[in-house]
């Protein structure tokens, strides 16, 4: 069965989905701007005997984190009603929990993915970090990073629960949900597309997208309150704030957590091979109807995607920070 029939429709998901792309780019000009200002124009200002390095060790934290709640504050604004079912949202509202109930063995395959998706960033890092080089660019960062491994408070908050949150309701929230009436599918994938690019980064951006496809999932079958858990520990593997911390236990303990994590891979990979028919199934059933793709073709959707292009390419010039 499919899901949001846009027979005689097609204006409507183009004025949607170029709506949501526009949202997305102010959510995503927002978090940038007061970061690049901050970085160049403000706090050099105000502590001229600086270096560069040393405003970023001393200040990087509190920038990122003042950027994305600034961000974040504006997005419960705008999208007050369908975030909080308020009444009017219909069926755009955001879902914080379905009336399916997650299983194990859901989780499980989240996280097995998850370390798929950082296999192949890592892959594509290790393949690229060699073409750039022989260019004279320079590779941005390793496949997977979500933040600076940092582990002072201001970073703590941001990765464990402000950045996450931000993401969760922005894109799998209002988003994800707001497509959702257009095939569950294309809005799982057109959400996951737009975090991806958001990254502005082409290895971070293709682990964004690989996540997000998970993350879309799980928010749409479950409730946005278990893609963000899932998301909360995503940041926590890959943050380097996790890692960080293993460092300092016994070599014990760091066997035995290896040892658990092989287990869960596992079965995550079997879980995976049993439920292959049923994912089959559900993108089949809930499939868009045709030319519902097209919609990529709106011009905010497109917007969106060259200017997360040319910070991209940006990243990759030598002495741009």
């Amino acid at each position: 069965m499919r899901h949001g029939n846009t027979n005689g429709k097609s204006g409507q998901v183009w004025s949607r989905v170029n709506g949501l792309s526009a949202f997305a780019l102010v959510y995503l000009a927002i978090e940038t701007l007061i970061g690049l200002v901050g970085a160049k124009l403000v706090l050099p200002r105000m502590f001229p005997d600086m270096s560069a390095s040393q405003l970023d060790a001393r200040y990087g934290d509190g920038l990122l984190f003042l950027s994305v709640v600034v961000a974040l504050v504006v997005a419960l604004i705008s999208q007050w009603r369908v975030i909080f079912d308020a009444e009017g949202a219909g069926d755009d509202r955001v879902q914080w929990l379905t009336g399916r109930r997650i299983t194990l063995m859901a989780l499980i395959i989240s996280l097995t993915l998850f370390f798929l998706a950082q296999l192949v960033a890592t892959a594509a890092s290790a393949g690229m970090s060699s073409l750039v080089s022989s260019v004279g660019l320079r590779m941005p960062g390793q496949a997977g990073d979500t933040s600076d491994p940092s582990t002072s408070a201001i970073m703590l908050f941001y990765a464990f629960i402000f950045g996450p949150l931000a993401e969760e309701v922005v894109f799998r929230g209002v988003i994800m949900n707001g497509l959702r009436r257009f095939g569950r599918v294309f809005a799982i994938i057109t959400s996951a597309l737009l975090f991806g690019c958001m990254h502005g980064s082409f290895v971070q951006g293709l682990f964004g997208f690989l996540t997000g496809l998970v993350l879309g999932y799980v928010a749409m079958e479950y409730g946005l309150v278990w893609s963000l858990v899932l998301h909360i520990f995503n940041n926590g593997i890959y943050s380097g704030i996790l890692p960080r911390v293993m460092e300092s236990v016994p070599a014990e303990i760091r066997i035995g957590v290896g040892v658990v994590i092989l287990m869960v891979l596992l079965a995550g990979v079997i879980g995976m091979v049993v439920k292959a028919r049923s994912l089959v199934e559900y993108c089949k059933g809930n499939r868009a109807p045709k030319g519902v793709y097209a919609s990529w073709l709106a011009p905010w959707f497109l917007i969106f995607l060259v200017v997360c292009l040319v910070m991209a390419v940006v990243e990759l010039i030598p002495g741009w920070a």
